[in-house]
């Protein structure tokens, strides 16, 4: 099955004049029962209004913002779904 993904953006903040100065996002891959996700906090792009803001805004500032591109990103959540399918330790316990 492939992986996809989905940007989403449960938060932000805005200041009296309803400019946003805080965007707040996750992105998640989900991978059949496994899925992975990242979350962190931007900037808001200079005089960007909440009303007219829209989701492609939102993602794009917050690739621009990021150390990270948007494949290393994806990488990083494909890397975390791997381990997941194929852990390379496993907790165990023992009854004495």
């Amino acid at each position: 099955m492939a992986i996809t993904y989905e940007w989403s953006f449960p938060n932000f903040e805005t200041d009296a004049d309803n400019k946003v100065k805080v965007i707040h996002y996750r992105l998640t891959a989900v991978d059949g029962d496994y899925s992975a996700s990242m979350y962190g906090s931007c900037a808001g792009p200079e005089g960007m209004n909440f009303d007219s803001m829209t989701k492609e805004h939102c993602e794009n500032c917050v690739l621009e913002n990021q150390e990270q591109t948007e494949e290393e990103m994806k990488a990083n959540l494909d890397a975390q779904i791997e381990t997941q399918k194929n852990p390379e330790t496993v907790s165990k316990t023992k009854e004495w």
